[in-house]
């Protein structure tokens, strides 16, 4: 036996030798090879793989989509292709593209959220529905789906699809995503059926599935069925929201019904809370619903009825036609507010033919009046505006606001409108300027005319820059105000027809008329200026008259204290005197100048005390023609040149056209006479020891020099020095020691014991130096 089978071996093995020695010669390719071939081929696209994901192999289309069946298969009829990339070893992207090729190309295979499912799953997942449905007698799509982890609407296209056949149920009408079964519906129909029927009073239907624990998609569509077939009777309100509506048995309602009417009935009106407490969950629509035939007004808080609105447009008939005023809300049932009363006047308005609608006015919210009421009312205040308008014009007010109007409109002129006007002025000026080439009387008159013309106010005159903003300028925020809408306020409570109204009727009749009467005013403020002009223009020669006298009386004292000036040897100490005395006697005379040009301009000053800002802000506001020349006036106050100030005064007097008089001769004369009777009264009355010294050197000045100085006590000391050579020695020693002592009282403060001993010496030199210097003779120095 064993030699039989070795021998066996050996045939077979000669047999493959041979059949080796037979056979061609096999070509073995390498790895590299192979792999260069498929990429060849790859391009050329006459074959289709895909990698593997460690690279080492391929695999085609059709092996992938059947490896991909298979696992689909093992797996019972669903796999995710997540699952499928560590299992073929193939990437996703390459299995999806397949997954949906199979799902595309196969009917039974569904792709569904990155799944492939067959429909042997669906099936079992229908069969598994089915037992639940059976069991708990509805279900929901929303529970389906995420029990299988799958979409709604794949769900809800599974359960249709077999509905009838695999699944034993019917869908919800009302929401498709619930599905019972006949059974369940039955149950649950006689539930609702003898829950409902148990109810006599109004019930939120809230409340009934809470108690009963009725499945709230069921209710109304089984209470629907019921109240429709008339196997309840009553009714549902509030919509189909389970927190609004409310089940109404019918006897309730009947009982519910016949109140209502009757309090329509007898009231006029329905109130919507009480209605709400009655039950109703929405009452205006109730009341649409069960007044359709009847004519109501639909308010915020309640509804109206015909004899209401009657009665109240029979009441704004009757204040309109008597040019009164009526107040609706308590003419209405305390139920009614404020907003309810405004939507009854304004339906009222609106339909009533017999209240003429332009008439009618409507304050606040719930009061009417008529226009011709509110006119009326303006009568009341004109003796008042006529009073004010008066008042602020002769207080100057009203002159001072035409200026800030003018100033305000200024700023928003064009240059160009500004180089118009300055164009037309140096026209006029040249013609004036060549009827004063007449001389004489003729040239006299030119002067008179364009006197006037530039500082007679008139009502058409316009040629000035100044008198056009004041008669053109109305700025609104810088007008005068005739009455606050409080004080028109309180001028209206005071009427009989007003006193009784609210407070806010007033305030808002005062508002309305402020306007109109702030209007008026400013006519009669307007009026009454002209009037004011009007009846100055014949005061205007008087003034001019006095206006001559003063400034010829202080171009004299100026002269006259440059000529005192000149008797000092110190320059530093004639500079000092000159620049005093022009900023006192000069800024006198230029203030009286600028005072009365600008009279009749909008920036008029009745001070004649101005301070150098103050003249300086006058000048700016007044016409190009006289404010240059006294721009370079108010200037040389500020200097120490008199003869500059002279010049700048006789051309400043030109600008203005203010002619002063021949000095009179024996006037003259008497000006030194008055001056020491002025300086012998002014140290009578001097109580102080400085003024007392003061005022008696420069009383010694006086009847040494004949003239006057105008010198401040800080000059003192120099004039003192001046008087020593014209001066008796114990004359001298006098006003020294007197000086002395003034010195030493200003720098002793504190001491008050020397102080003291000052003043007492003080007072028993002040009689002798009023006496010496009263007394002084010129004559007696010469001796």
């Amino acid at each position: 036996m064993m030699a039989s089978s070795d021998w066996i071996e050996v045939q077979r093995l000669a047999a493959e030798f041979q059949r080796t020695q037979l056979s061609s010669t096999l070509q073995k390719l390498s790895e590299k090879n192979c792999i260069e071939i498929v990429s060849k081929l790859i391009e050329l696209k006459l074959i289709d793989v895909f990698y593997t994901n460690d690279g080492k192999e391929y695999i085609t289309l059709e092996q992938l989509s059947k490896e991909i069946c298979d696992e689909l298969y093992l797996h019972g009829g669903r796999i995710s292709l997540t699952e499928l990339v560590p299992i073929l070893n193939i990437s996703y992207h390459a299995i999806e593209s397949r997954a949906q090729n199979i799902s595309q190309t196969k009917s039974e295979i569904h792709l569904v959220s990155g799944q492939l499912i067959d429909e042997d799953h669906l099936d079992r997942i229908a069969e598994e529905i089915n037992e639940n449905l059976q069991q708990s007698g509805q279900i929901t799509v929303v529970e389906l789906s995420k029990q299988y982890e799958l979409p709604m609407e794949f769900v809800l296209q599974l359960i249709r699809s077999r509905l009838g056949t695999v699944i034993q149920g019917q869908q919800d009408k009302h929401d498709h995503h619930v599905f019972f079964t006949e059974g369940f519906l039955a149950r649950n129909r006689a539930r609702i059926r003898g829950a409902l029927s148990a109810i006599t009073v109004p019930t939120s239907v809230s409340t009934i599935i809470a108690q009963n624990k009725l499945p709230e998609r069921l209710l109304f569509a089984f209470a629907d069925e019921l109240i429709n077939t008339k196997r309840i009777q009553a009714s549902l309100s509030g919509g189909r929201q389970v927190n609004v509506a409310t089940f109404i048995p019918e006897i309730h309602s009947r009982s519910q019904n016949e109140w209502i009417d009757n309090f329509l009935k007898q009231n006029g009106y329905l109130e919507y809370a009480a209605l709400t407490r009655l039950g109703l969950g929405d009452p205006k629509s109730f009341c649409r619903k069960r007044f359709k035939d009847t004519s109501l007004l639909y308010l915020s808080s309640c509804c109206v009825g015909s004899n209401i609105l009657g009665q109240i447009e029979a009441a704004i008939e009757e204040a309109i036609s008597s040019q009164s005023w009526v107040e609706v809300l308590p003419l209405l049932p305390s139920v009614f507010d404020d907003e309810d009363a405004e939507q009854i006047i304004q339906h009222v308005l609106k339909t009533s033919q017999n209240i003429p609608d332009k008439d009618a006015l409507v304050i606040g919210q719930s009061a009417v009046t008529s226009n011709s009421f509110v006119q009326n009312l303006k009568i009341i205040f004109k003796p008042m505006i006529e009073e004010k308008a008066s008042e602020v014009v002769a207080s100057g007010d009203y002159l001072q606001s035409l200026a800030d109007q003018r100033n305000a409109k200024g700023k928003s002129f064009k240059p160009e409108q500004a180089n118009e006007k300055k164009d037309r002025k140096e026209e006029r000026r040249k013609k004036a300027n060549e009827g004063k080439l007449g001389g004489g009387t003729q040239g006299r008159e030119t002067k008179t005319r364009a006197t006037k013309k530039k500082y007679g106010k008139g009502k058409n005159d316009s040629d000035d820059e100044n008198e056009g903003d004041v008669v053109g300028t109305n700025s609104a925020s810088l007008e005068l105000e005739f009455m606050s809408i409080e004080d028109i306020s309180n001028v209206l409570k005071k009427q009989e027809n007003v006193s009784d109204a609210p407070d806010e009727f007033v305030e808002d009749i005062a508002t309305r008329l402020y306007p109109s009467l702030q209007a008026s005013f400013q006519e009669a403020a307007r009026l009454a200026f002209e009037a004011l002009l009007s009846s100055t223009s014949g005061q205007r020669r008087q003034t001019h008259s006095e206006l001559q006298d003063r400034l010829q009386l202080l171009l004299q004292n100026i002269k006259q204290g440059e000529k005192a000036i000149q008797f000092f040897t110190s320059l530093d100490v004639q500079q000092q005197l000159c620049r005093h005395l022009l900023k006192t006697s000069g800024s006198e005379l230029v203030n009286e100048l600028v005072s009365y040009v600008s009279q009749d301009t909008s920036v008029a000053s009745d001070s004649k005390d101005l301070s150098p800002e103050a003249r300086q802000k006058i000048i700016s506001g007044l016409p190009q023609n006289v404010r240059v020349p006294l721009q370079g006036l108010h200037k040389a106050t500020q200097g120490a040149n008199v003869e500059e100030f002279i010049s700048e005064t006789e051309v400043a007097l030109s600008a203005c056209d203010i002619v002063l008089r021949k000095v009179d001769k024996k006037k003259d004369k008497a000006i030194p006479t008055q001056q020491r009777h002025l300086l012998i009264e002014q140290l009578n009355a001097a109580k102080d020891a400085a003024l007392v010294l003061h005022v008696a050197v420069l009383l010694l000045f006086h009847t040494v020099t004949q003239t006057v100085l105008n010198a401040s006590g800080r000059f003192v000391p120099q004039i003192i020095t001046f008087l020593q050579s014209h001066l008796s020695p114990s004359t001298a020693e006098l006003l020294s020691t007197l000086q002395g002592l003034v010195i030493q009282e200003l720098t002793s403060k504190g001491d008050e014991e020397l102080l003291e001993t000052i003043r007492q010496k003080m007072e028993d030199l002040i009689p002798r130096v009023r006496e010496t210097a009263v007394t002084f003779k010129k004559s007696a120095t010469q001796d």
